[in-house]
């Protein structure tokens, strides 16, 4: 709908809205926008991307990255973007969530990726991780993309987070590894920084483990740790890591709903 407006202004407006109560309620990190390009119409997530436009998606890209980041991290009114879903997620073969693209290199790199790298340009803090497979190769386990690509060509210097449980993945589903704890090791390897595992410690264990065992390099983990502590210190969690208990006031505020009526006037399409 935001895209369909054509009013880069109005998504940095609204996302400075997102922004200004997220971090009133007491969060520092969105995960968002997603920058995938919607050229599969039988994907069930079509609906959270900017559209089939590779230009028009980049434009948005820059515009939610600046309202969501604002001038300053440490602002009471700003917080952490995450550009999502690295990479070609938005592509499956099937239609269905979650599993693979399949698709030319030209071809990922002329239409998924425009939107990353306008994002990465604008800054963006964090970048997740697209949840499946990419031409045969788990992107969770994939160096070639998650530090070749990202992290060289692109030059990003942010935090890159995995999908929800999905470091299992190249076990239980992808079947690349043999075991979790093999799994954590190519995922790390490939340029994991940030698990997003939501009820055991498994990656966390298994990385000091495969630290200790010399199978991972401590450096690798120690340069994981510095950018998630140099997003932490931008955010000023350590001079204030508690929310304001009197920003309740910034959310639902009058000027959000004027912004939420304008917003769907501008994105009525037949």
């Amino acid at each position: 709908g935001l895209a369909a407006t054509r009013n880069t202004q109005l998504v940095e407006r609204c996302h400075a809205v997102t922004a200004r109560e997220t971090r009133a309620a007491g969060i520092p990190w969105n995960f968002g926008p997603s920058l995938d390009v919607g050229r599969q119409p039988l994907w069930s997530r079509y609906v959270e991307t900017f559209g089939e436009d590779v230009h028009i998606a980049s434009m948005m890209a820059t515009a939610a990255v600046r309202g969501l980041q604002g001038n300053s991290l440490s602002s009471p009114h700003s917080v952490a973007a995450t550009a999502k879903h690295f990479l070609a997620y938005s592509f499956p073969a099937s239609g269905q969530d979650r599993t693979q693209s399949l698709l030319p290199e030209h071809y990922l790199r002329e239409h998924f990726l425009p939107p990353f790298l306008h994002a990465v340009e604008q800054n963006v803090q964090a970048i997740m991780v697209n949840s499946s497979e990419v031409n045969g190769l788990p992107v969770h386990a994939n160096h070639n993309v998650l530090t070749k690509l990202l992290r060289g060509q692109m030059k990003f210097k942010g935090v890159v987070v995995t999908d929800w449980e999905d470091v299992k993945n190249p076990h239980n589903l992808h079947r690349v590894a043999p075991n979790i704890k093999e799994a954590v090791r190519l995922s790390v390897q490939a340029g994991i920084d940030m698990c997003m595992a939501p009820n055991d410690f498994h990656f966390t264990n298994n990385l000091i483990a495969l630290v200790r065992e010399g199978l991972v390099p401590e450096e690798l983990l120690n340069a994981s740790v510095r950018r998630i502590l140099r997003l932490k210190f931008a955010l000023g969690l350590f001079d204030n890591p508690y929310p304001d208990p009197d920003a309740a006031g910034e959310i639902g505020k009058e000027d959000a709903h004027a912004l939420s009526r304008q917003a769907a006037r501008e994105s009525l399409v037949l």
